[in-house]
């Protein structure tokens, strides 16, 4: 049986323990559940304000979707204007997505993956710099990083590839065996430490 129900409010804890401030929020509501994937229906109430990572501001009647697939690497987030065309989608590379009662846990990876519809260069890699700073304070394992990159650039190759409109494998994870022991430990503790 599915941990969520339709139209029940939900809230991802979008986890950066070494930020100091308020933990980010993302709160919406669930569109579907089958027991692996939850998507979520979102409504933006802020115009002018800048979405990250897109190089759009916020409209009246903006909304979107947020997918979140159990145990993923990646989480899918699409932003659409109220006519319903694409803005944009990103693609946050993220410890493994974690299900709880009312919701959905994971730590930032700082890595994103852009997909502009509307740019030149449709796809773009975001955050590296971020990312490459928290691994030099220490926050972030070199080795968690590159398992991170390596999911990034694996489905910035996949958007390349789309045509914006067929189905699109975008649950990218690593290959077990990068999945060493140091990483493990990371990953559990990141998940443990109250996100």
């Amino acid at each position: 049986m599915p941990l969520y129900r339709k139209g029940q409010p939900i809230t991802v804890h979008h986890g950066k323990p070494w930020k100091p401030g308020k933990p980010i929020q993302m709160r919406g509501h669930v569109a579907a559940c089958d027991g692996e994937l939850v998507r979520m229906t979102r409504r933006f109430q802020s115009p002018g304000r800048p979405y990250d990572g897109l190089y759009a501001t916020q409209r009246r009647g903006d909304h979107g979707t947020i997918e979140l697939p159990l145990g993923a690497w990646v989480a899918r987030r699409r932003y659409l204007r109220q006519s319903g065309s694409l803005i944009g989608e990103l693609y946050n590379i993220q410890t493994p997505i974690e299900f709880h009662p009312r919701e959905v846990r994971y730590v930032d990876l700082e890595i994103d993956v852009a997909y502009l519809p509307h740019r030149a260069e449709r796809v773009q890699v975001q955050d590296v710099a971020e990312m490459e700073a928290a691994v030099a304070r220490g926050y972030i394992p070199g080795e968690v990083a590159e398992v991170a990159r390596e999911v990034a650039e694996e489905l910035a190759r996949r958007l390349e590839w789309w045509d914006g409109e067929s189905a699109l494998e975008w649950d990218v994870r690593p290959e077990p065996a990068r999945l060493t022991l140091a990483v493990e430990d990371f990953l559990h503790r990141a998940l443990t430490s109250g996100c």
